[in-house]
């Protein structure tokens, strides 16, 4: 059986950077998924108090980091199905990682932003991309909390754009094949060894590229996202700090020599109930 292998400069440059991403990126997703374990536990134990668990910002930084585990995996999929083909030492074993990696970016693309479509009247159908993922939750995160990403976030739609309209004519054609095979088996033995294994590499680095910028900008969002919850908590400390300010200042407005031994009373109460209150909201463990 023969095939069409990749150029060893290809070879040499998928060898260095998948090595060097594989331990990166599944350490960032085992740390991704200790953090929603940790929520999920919260969200039980709010609910076995009969506690309201409805959260936005909850929820926003759970859309953001399941997005960011879908990314990784996806991504460790194609990098390991990429070092299988390396190390493979029959023919037919590269072709199925050829195949396997096929199929991952067709059904990775279809998870993160999915297909469109025409009509027989020539319209298009969006309806599935709409409901998408990166359209539908990741962009109304950005639109509602995080403005300041919209530029980044339209240049990796662009960039989705561009990889479907160059690519997905081919690959749709054979991931139907290596998926579903057919009754006319030639045509699927035909399209295996007619891959051609540089080309579909060159298809794929693309797609590996969009998605070690999704991971990064996924990383962003969810720092900048905690940076506006801590900023949000502090103004609210901030807030209740002035609210005490403004009472005791009240209070001592209205003292006299008749009564200020009552007012003295007063003022130490307020202080000392600011300070328990200060302290409980700034404790870790509340």
């Amino acid at each position: 059986m023969k095939h069409n292998p990749m150029t060893k400069e290809t070879e040499a440059k998928l060898i260095d950077n998948t090595e060097k991403s594989i331990e990166y990126v599944s350490k960032a997703i085992d740390e991704v998924r200790g953090f929603l374990r940790k929520k999920e536990k919260a969200m039980e134990f709010l609910e076995s108090h009969n506690i309201n668990t409805e959260n936005e910002t909850f929820e926003t930084m759970e859309k953001m980091l399941e997005y960011r585990l879908l990314i990784g995996i996806i991504f460790l999929d194609l990098a390991s199905a990429t070092r299988a083909h390396l190390n493979s030492k029959f023919t037919y074993e590269k072709l199925f990682s050829m195949r396997q990696i096929i199929v991952i970016i067709n059904e990775g693309y279809k998870q993160i932003y999915n297909f469109v479509r025409r009509n027989k009247n020539g319209d298009l159908i969006t309806k599935d991309r709409n409901k998408s993922f990166w359209h539908k939750d990741i962009r109304n995160v950005v639109t509602n909390s995080l403005p300041e990403l919209t530029k980044e976030y339209d240049n990796l739609t662009q960039k989705l754009e561009e990889y479907f309209n160059d690519n997905f004519s081919s690959i749709k054609e054979q991931r139907v094949l290596f998926v579903h095979y057919d009754k006319v088996a030639s045509k699927v033995y035909d399209m295996i060894v007619g891959l051609n294994v540089e080309q579909t590499f060159l298809k794929m680095s693309p797609f590996l590229g969009i998605l070690t910028e999704m991971f990064r900008f996924t990383e962003k969002m969810t720092f900048i996202a905690s940076i506006k919850e801590r900023q949000k908590k502090e103004k609210a400390n901030t807030n209740i700090e002035v609210m005490f300010d403004n009472l005791l200042a009240k209070v001592l407005s209205a003292k006299t020599d008749e009564n200020e031994k009552k007012v003295n009373e007063l003022l130490d109460m307020i202080k000392k109930s600011k300070q328990d209150l200060m302290e409980k909201i700034k404790s870790p463990n509340t």
